[in-house]
């Protein structure tokens, strides 16, 4: 991969990523039933930080022969994610590096968003649980779209998110 093409590639999977977190968000929170701005960026913020260890693993894996490129890809992605996110630079996302099953994942998402919001209702937990397998697919193939398709493609798909509301 050449440098001209880590920003744009980076900047297709945040925004894939961003676009999804939004979405996820907002099925969560209306399980929630809770109807506090906050609790929307929340739950936003920690699926950031979720997805961002689900691609940095899958570029990792994708660019295993040029270790260049996937060191430049994910530094690019962190600077997006940490900025678009609003994640904070004290390494607590690296607790999801260490955790090896969907399970796992439901279990510290949904501890770490109780310790902030409270008890999670079950209707939240079910959306969580039900979810969390999607989720991880959807963000595994934004990532591959984003290292495989041509730049032109991902050009476009940037011209197209960034044009909409």
């Amino acid at each position: 991969m050449t440098p001209e093409e880590i920003q744009p590639r980076s900047l297709y999977l945040y925004l894939a990523c961003a676009r999804a977190a939004s979405e996820t968000a907002q099925r969560l929170v209306r399980a929630l039933a809770v109807e506090e701005p906050r609790t929307d960026k929340i739950v936003r913020r920690e699926l950031g930080l979720l997805f961002r260890y689900w691609t940095t693993r899958e570029i990792w894996q994708a660019l295993d022969a040029d270790e260049a490129s996937a060191k430049a890809m994910n530094l690019a992605l962190l600077r997006l994610f940490t900025d678009g996110f609003k994640l904070p630079r004290d390494g607590t996302g690296l607790r999801y590096a260490e955790l090896s099953s969907a399970a796992e994942e439901v279990n510290e998402l949904s501890h770490r968003l109780a310790g902030v919001l409270g008890r999670l209702p079950e209707p939240f937990m079910s959306e969580l649980s039900n979810g969390i397998l999607p989720w991880r697919d959807a963000v595994l193939l934004a990532t591959r779209e984003a290292l495989g398709l041509p730049i032109a493609r991902i050009d476009d798909a940037i011209r197209t998110w960034t044009a909409s509301p």
